[in-house]
């Protein structure tokens, strides 16, 4: 063979293992693996619940500025919501890690009545708008519970709220992830227990992880990405 063939054949195979790499480099951009239940998310911005989670933080932006108006001119605050909030918040104030997750979590729990029927409620709220409902399922209890905790002072990247299915039952359900350490702590309505998430994967199929930067769907090994069946978790 010729070394003018040689090289050619060099630049072609070269050519194709660049490629390859750059493929694999722009995969790994688009996933996350440092994610609850030790698993690994990707882009899902098509997914049933983007819109609807969307409209949350819009909606949130808004409700942050009535709690820092409350939070400021507390003796004047109009917002009977923002009050109730910021009385979740200050329950954990001077407590850090695990103690301030758990002191956030248990007064969440406590100040949303659950509803009868899961399903009775669709809609996701903002946190004021779960406060003013006379009964939530476990989106608004999740949707509170995040604000508070980054009201709180807990970065947001530390922070998911994560949909998944319940095997027993084969229902979707909502909670808020947050991380502690190097673990993941899963914070549920129906419990005050902090649960480490990857002690969850008997029970759960995790989902989607919605946080500040929008829905991405969790890769479950030997499972084909697939988008979930319906944007409304039940209890």
């Amino acid at each position: 063979m010729t070394s003018s063939r040689r090289f050619s054949r060099f630049s072609a195979v070269a050519g194709v293992f660049c490629l390859a790499l750059s493929s694999a480099a722009a995969a790994h951009a688009q996933s996350r693996i440092d994610e609850p239940f030790g698993l690994s998310t990707v882009e899902a911005p098509e997914a049933p619940l983007s819109a609807a989670w969307n409209n949350v933080l819009l909606e949130s932006s808004n409700d942050r500025t009535i709690i820092a108006q409350c939070r400021a001119e507390s003796p004047s605050c109009v917002s009977p919501a923002a009050q109730r909030f910021l009385g979740i918040v200050q329950d954990a104030e001077g407590k850090t890690g695990r103690i301030q997750i758990a002191y956030i979590n248990r007064a969440a729990n406590a100040a949303l009545r659950a509803l009868k029927n899961p399903r009775a409620d669709a809609e996701w709220r903002s946190p004021l708008g779960a406060l003013v409902k006379e009964a939530s399922d476990c989106k608004h209890y999740a949707v509170l519970k995040y604000a508070a905790l980054e009201e709180a002072g807990i970065a947001p990247e530390a922070l998911r709220i994560v949909v998944v299915e319940v095997r027993s039952t084969h229902q979707q359900h909502a909670m808020v992830a947050v991380r502690a350490g190097r673990q993941w702590l899963l914070l549920d309505n129906r419990t005050s227990i902090l649960i480490e998430s990857s002690k969850a994967l008997d029970y759960y199929d995790p989902l989607y992880a919605l946080d500040r930067d929008g829905v991405r769907q969790f890769a479950l090994p030997g499972h084909p990405l697939q988008m979930a069946r319906s944007e409304k978790p039940a209890d």
